[in-house]
């Protein structure tokens, strides 16, 4: 939108807000990190993983993640501070994935990289070191919309099979009219004019228009058949809405959803503000989930 930063002062400043948070973690030696490589293929490039596995695994399952940032900024490498918990408190392996950015990569580069990983993960080379006995798969915010078409794209591609989809305050719909979408206007938050501004750079100019649901799940017709969820939404938040209404379409299909909304929080804070405690129990609530799938 006019009078916002550039893309690199974005890209930027993502980088030194995750740093601040990274700042007050407590280091560990208990969660092991190594960069590798999904191989170029005949359908798309080399995509680039970070790889967070127990020091002493004790569970065969995999999470793939999915990181934020409005289709067009956020970094791989930063996604320690989302997934060193859950490899800790679950046991399980959590596989970041350096998804290609918008706008130099429109869709359906970010979707076709994220289930290239999940192709590697489930692989018969078993690069990970052992078969998953379970694979799941999780993103916020944007990285919440690549999680639910993985989740789409595996039921109808016959793609590896998902236990569960995790969608943390999930950008899902382009056209970006429920109420929710006008109710946020603070600068400081998420708000409808940037949320159109990422949609047009990820999805072009006809984004308004007829959608794919792979780059739009909320335009999903049919939500049989896929694996249960988890949908957290912020109240502040203008995606709320539309979080809400997919969940609850979820549900009408027959997939077993559990929804959670948060009083008081907005578009991040349980990210960005993990001392409050609203963000205290969004945590909690999230890895009481994955022990429950994963653990």
């Amino acid at each position: 939108p006019e009078g916002e930063p550039d893309l690199a002062t974005r890209r930027a400043g993502m980088r030194q807000a995750i740093a601040m948070i990274y700042a007050h973690l407590t280091p560990g030696e208990d969660v092991l990190v190594s960069d590798l490589i999904a191989a170029a293929t005949a359908a798309g490039p080399a995509v680039p993983l970070l790889v967070f596995a127990p020091r002493q695994r004790k569970s065969e399952a995999v999470l793939l993640y999915i990181h934020g940032g409005g289709f067009m900024v956020g970094h791989h490498e930063d996604d320690g501070f989302v997934a060193n918990p859950w490899v800790r408190e679950t046991g399980c392996t959590v596989v970041s994935v350096g998804y290609r950015l918008a706008p130099e990569h429109p869709h359906p580069a970010a979707s076709d990289d994220c289930m290239a990983a999940l192709r590697w993960i489930a692989g018969a080379e078993r690069p990970l070191g052992f078969a998953p006995a379970k694979i799941a798969v999780a993103g916020i915010s944007a990285g919440g919309c690549l999680a639910a078409a993985t989740a789409l794209r595996t039921r109808d591609e016959g793609g590896p099979a998902l236990c569960f989809q995790f969608l943390l305050i999930p950008c899902i719909d382009s056209r970006s009219e429920t109420p929710s979408m006008h109710e946020v206007e603070d600068p400081r938050c998420w708000r409808r004019s940037a949320n159109l501004a990422a949609w047009q750079l990820y999805a072009g100019p006809g984004f308004l228009g007829e959608l794919s649901p792979y780059a739009a799940p909320g335009r999903a017709t049919d939500l049989s058949g896929l694996p249960p969820a988890y949908v957290e939404v912020a109240e502040i938040d203008p995606l709320r809405d539309e979080a809400i209404d997919y969940a609850a379409r979820l549900m009408r299909a027959g997939v077993r959803t559990e929804l959670h909304v948060y009083p008081g929080a907005y578009h991040g804070s349980t990210w960005f503000q993990p001392q409050a405690g609203i963000s205290r129990r969004a945590a909690q609530d999230m890895l009481d989930a994955l022990r429950r799938v994963l653990g």
